[in-house]
């Protein structure tokens, strides 16, 4: 079994290939979480001039930001300009993201130049990463798939003092819990960017006939009944790795509440209340196996792969991917809850900045980074310039969602998500992340067994 997860890691890596309230709030000076340190050999004299330094024809240096991001390069010039039209008075306020001439970016003379050497749609690996240390040299920025990877290989900088006054930074504005999933022990590491979710995907060539397409929303009963007839009428996995959903519908188990993946923060609070989440889930996923509902394996191959899965689940990161595999027959579904009335639990992987510790300018670095992911123009660029299908903002912007939400493929569901994102787990997606590669591991055989949880093995 462990040998078929190597193979769908390896697999779905390839099919990626192709495609708090409070925390900051207001970002002041002085925060007790990102306390300002001020440097006893510098003096201010607010009468001298800065033309120098900030006029890119006056001959001042010119700064060097080596990044890595999954944008074209006119998207990175443009979003560069961006930030020094804003601090430099330079941007017309009737304009926004949207609307913005590309050739006025592009024709902007800064006074930094920013070159990009690229990493995939969800961010560079740990291998990537170390390839980068032994060959080119590490980029000063970097997108991360697992950020958290990133900063015990020590790969990442403690951002802590960058971030302290930067004003893109605003609790209003952006879903704490993705900050807090980027921080340990009071340390912030990184800069959430963007985030998928995990979702239910289907093949339309297996709806069943009489029932038609399960709602987009729908609950464990309405999944149950939806998979039996399919398997009444269709010879397929009707769901293919159903072991998969395991980790995150312990909130449909556990009264629709916000649960951790894999419960993990629920069992170190509560062992036995979280063995229980774990066998209620286990137990519904469990009965698709022995009454044949779902498959792993269809002659030795992957269903999914062989266009033989009616359902799977996979991150949203991939819809873009899929839809190409699966032309015209692609659909997608949310994870089901218990109560047929609650709104949803998403689980939600981000994909953060990370700034290089041995970065020539961390500070311009970190502010990049927090423009980028940010400020409303900039994601709005982005989104226009970009194909983010199956990708959602960190932040609370309405235009950055709006626009999201016009997606023909994945806009619905975007709106869905809208609502429930201040419910959200943020979990890991990432095989550099050792919990999330063992409890892929684990549940592809405590599935097909009658055993009891064992978080040793599960957590590793």
């Amino acid at each position: 079994m462990k040998a078929f997860v190597q193979c769908r890691k390896i697999l779905s890596l390839l099919l990626c290939l192709s495609m708090a309230g409070a925390l900051f709030t207001g970002c002041k000076k002085g925060d007790d979480m990102f306390p300002s340190i001020e440097d006893p050999n510098v003096q201010e004299d607010p009468s001298e001039s800065t033309d120098e330094t900030s006029d890119p024809l006056s001959g001042g240096d010119i700064r060097q930001l080596r990044v890595a991001l999954p944008y074209s390069d006119l998207t990175i010039q443009c979003l560069a300009a961006m930030l020094y039209c804003k601090n430099n008075g330079l941007w017309d306020s009737t304009d926004d993201g949207l609307t913005i001439d590309t050739a006025f970016l592009s024709s902007v003379a800064t006074n930094y130049v920013v070159t990009n050497i690229g990493c995939s749609s969800t961010g560079a690996n740990l291998e990537v990463v170390k390839n980068w240390e032994n060959t080119n040299g590490m980029p000063d920025l970097y997108l991360a798939q697992d950020s958290y990877s990133m900063w015990r290989a020590g790969y990442a900088a403690d951002l802590n003092e960058y971030l302290s006054d930067n004003s893109y930074l605003n609790s209003q504005h952006i879903y704490s819990g993705a900050l807090t999933a980027d921080s340990e022990n009071g340390v912030f590491y990184a800069v959430p960017h963007f985030c998928s979710a995990m979702i239910v995907m289907g093949n339309s060539e297996y709806i069943p006939s009489e029932e038609g397409k399960l709602q987009t929303k729908n609950t464990t009963d309405d999944l149950r009944d939806y998979l039996e007839a399919i398997n009444d009428e269709y010879s397929c996995a009707a769901f293919a790795s159903a072991y998969e959903l395991i980790p995150y519908i312990g909130s449909a188990f556990n009264g629709d509440k916000p649960t951790s993946y894999m419960v993990y923060d629920e069992y170190l609070n509560d062992k036995d209340s979280a063995r229980e989440i774990v066998a209620n889930a286990s137990d519904y996923v469990r009965d698709f196996y022995y009454s044949s509902l779902a498959q792993d394996q269809i002659d030795g191959a992957d269903p999914v792969y062989s266009r033989k899965a009616a359902l799977w689940v996979d991150s949203s990161a991939n819809v873009r991917a899929w839809s190409v595999y699966y032309p015209g027959s692609l659909y997608l579904l949310h994870l089901p809850c218990e109560d047929a009335s609650n709104a949803g639990v998403p689980y939600v992987s981000t994909y953060s900045l990370c700034v290089s510790k041995d970065a020539d300018n961390s500070e311009f670095a970190s502010e990049f980074a927090a423009f980028i992911s940010f400020d409303q123009d900039a994601q709005l660029l982005i989104y226009r310039l970009e194909n983010m299908t199956g990708l959602m903002p960190l932040t609370r912007n309405d235009a950055v969602w709006d626009m999201i939400s016009e997606d023909d493929l994945f806009g619905h569901m975007a709106s869905d998500f809208r609502q429930t994102m201040d419910n959200a787990v943020f979990c890991p997606d990432s095989y550099d992340n050792k919990v999330y590669t063992k409890t892929n591991e684990y549940t592809a055989d405590f599935v097909k067994q009658d055993d009891d949880f064992d978080p040793e093995k599960c957590y590793g």
